[in-house]
């Protein structure tokens, strides 16, 4: 999938913007200002930024390296207000399954974003059924249960653990 729109959002692959060292730097000053501690508090220990002076970049990287992660930005502002990372996590014999991950710039909350962003997601998948999507929700962070539930997915309590809900949505 190489990216898609929805109502209000623009998501592309984020492949070129890094390949460039002048919209890296930029995409990744952005970033700084985006991943906040009330941001990324709910995301998992390697999704967190390290205290180091190159921590940006080595977010990026890690992040480039584990799956396909694309920027969300506002179409009418150009905007960027987030990212999604997906994360194919089955070989190419098996089922697929993706794993999906999101998160939006505090100044986008609260805007039906996150909900428009995940349901455009799911549309845009169906392109690649069958297919599992896998999403993980920190069990402090209701909020972002809801818009995995508003999108279709559902929970699921052989996969969660204590302090993770996994939903998941099978397209066929």
């Amino acid at each position: 999938m190489k990216g898609f729109q929805t109502e209000r959002l623009a998501v592309t692959d984020w492949a070129e913007t890094l390949s460039d060292p002048k919209t890296r730097t930029d995409l990744e000053a952005e970033l700084v200002e985006i991943l906040t501690p009330d941001v990324v508090r709910h995301l998992p220990v390697p999704l967190q930024l390290a205290g180091s002076d190159n921590a940006i970049t080595e977010w990026t990287s890690a992040r480039a390296e584990e799956g396909t992660v694309f920027l969300v930005t506002v179409s009418t502002t150009e905007e960027l207000s987030g990212l999604m990372l997906l994360a194919m996590m089955s070989e190419p014999s098996e089922a697929k399954q993706c794993h999906v991950g999101y998160l939006l710039a505090e100044r986008a909350w609260g805007k039906g974003y996150a909900t428009e962003l995940v349901t455009g997601l799911v549309e845009a998948m169906k392109s690649e059924a069958p297919v599992t999507l896998l999403g993980g929700v920190d069990t402090e962070n209701p909020a972002s249960a809801r818009v995995l539930e508003k999108a279709g997915f559902r929970p699921n309590a052989q996969l969660s653990d204590d302090g993770t809900s996994i939903f998941v949505l099978e397209l066929h």
